[in-house]
């Protein structure tokens, strides 16, 4: 499905959906960045690796992803966020054009999104 072998961010506290999205990144030809459960786990690993995109849960173990999606927008990182919970009015009047899809999405479904993000050149919210 990828042309190369992105590496992917992946932000979700639940264990098995977190596996299931590892297991797809890797079947699509990606390389998963974690997974990760928190936002400081997230943080961390963005301080010490490169990312091409990444798939985060809007809520972590330890907060809203706020602060993850802060970096990754200002590295130009596409982006893909699922809730089970919806989103947070300040978070889409923050984020107005970034792709947000309700929980329980399919994996062929996500990474058929993110794929697009990647081909599109998009550069997280609004593209760039």
């Amino acid at each position: 499905m990828f042309i190369d072998t992105p590496p992917i961010l992946i932000a979700e506290d639940e264990p098995f959906v977190a596996l299931d999205l590892s297991l797809a990144v890797e079947d699509a030809g990606g390389t998963p960045v974690g997974p990760v459960g928190s936002v400081r786990e997230a943080l961390r690993l963005l301080a010490t690796s490169e990312v091409a995109a990444a798939i985060l849960d809007i809520n972590l173990s330890d907060g809203d992803v706020f602060p993850v999606l802060q970096v990754l927008i200002d590295r130009g990182v596409p982006v893909i966020v699922q809730t089970g919970v919806g989103v947070p009015p300040e978070f889409r009047s923050r984020y107005p054009d970034l792709m947000v899809l309700a929980k329980p999405v399919k994996s062929e479904v996500l990474l058929a999104k993110l794929e697009s993000l990647l081909s599109d050149g998009k550069s997280g919210p609004g593209g760039g």
